[in-house]
């Protein structure tokens, strides 16, 4: 009697390390890959995040780009229409001058930062809104930090058929110096480089604030995949378990 007991007792025994042991091998089998899918996902996921953040940002330089250069062409538009008005009642100066003011009066982006400035051909200061103290100063030697010639390249450029200079130059504040884009496009009858910019940290600031977007935005889809994938691994030991249970 004693001896069934003994043997009871083993085959029990047995049975449970055999359950234990099906069920183990079961939910292995079963995390590994969800596991695995789990940070195939999250992977693909921060994959996408820095490609959405990348192309936001070329888009947006691109922009910046497009943009400057289209304000001086609808400046060089302003002052073309000023040009031809000219052969009527008013005098060549008289054009001259109310274009200038018409020029200096425009403004762009939705805080009104953008304006547009006028260098002539021999690199006197025509118009400025805000450096007015220096029209017309002769800007030829006018040199940057790094030794670039500003005035020089931007009239460079505008000759050239029109063109981008890269250059460092004092914001609107007076103290603060910064890296600058600017775009020059020469208005051909009175030898008029026309000339407006982006200051790279404003758009770098813009550029890091929609990327911290991107980036919180990422951090809450991360959050709702790693909730998910926590709940799909616990739903599958538990059928895993369950299944080895039925089995054995």
């Amino acid at each position: 009697m004693k001896e069934k007991k003994v043997t009871g007792a083993k085959g029990l025994k047995r049975f449970q390390s055999l359950t234990a042991m099906l069920i183990l091998i079961i939910c292995v089998m079963v995390s590994i890959p969800t596991i695995g899918l789990a940070c195939l996902g999250v992977y693909y996921l921060s994959q996408s995040m820095e490609e959405s953040a990348q192309l936001y940002e070329e888009s947006m330089l691109e922009g910046y780009s497009m943009e400057i250069k289209s304000q001086v062409q609808g400046a060089i538009e302003v002052v073309q229409s000023y040009y031809r008005s000219q052969a009527g009642e008013i005098t060549e100066e008289e054009a001259k001058e109310l274009a200038r003011e018409a020029v200096r009066h425009m403004r762009y982006r939705d805080d009104a930062s953008g304006y547009i400035w006028i260098d002539g051909a021999d690199h006197v200061l025509v118009m400025h809104p805000i450096l007015t103290e220096q029209e017309g100063d002769n800007r030829y030697d006018l040199t940057d930090q790094n030794g670039v010639k500003v005035t020089q390249n931007i009239v460079s450029a505008a000759k050239s058929g029109g063109g981008y200079n890269e250059f460092y130059f004092t914001k609107s504040d007076g103290t603060t110096v910064a890296p600058k884009i600017a775009y020059s496009q020469m208005f051909e009858p009175w030898g008029w480089a026309i000339a407006t910019g982006n200051y790279v940290d404003d758009m770098n600031a813009k550029i890091d604030g929609q990327k911290d977007n991107i980036e919180k935005e990422f951090s809450k889809m991360l959050l709702i995949y790693g909730v998910a994938a926590v709940v799909m691994l616990v739903l599958a030991v538990v059928i895993a378990a369950l299944c080895g249970l039925r089995i054995t």
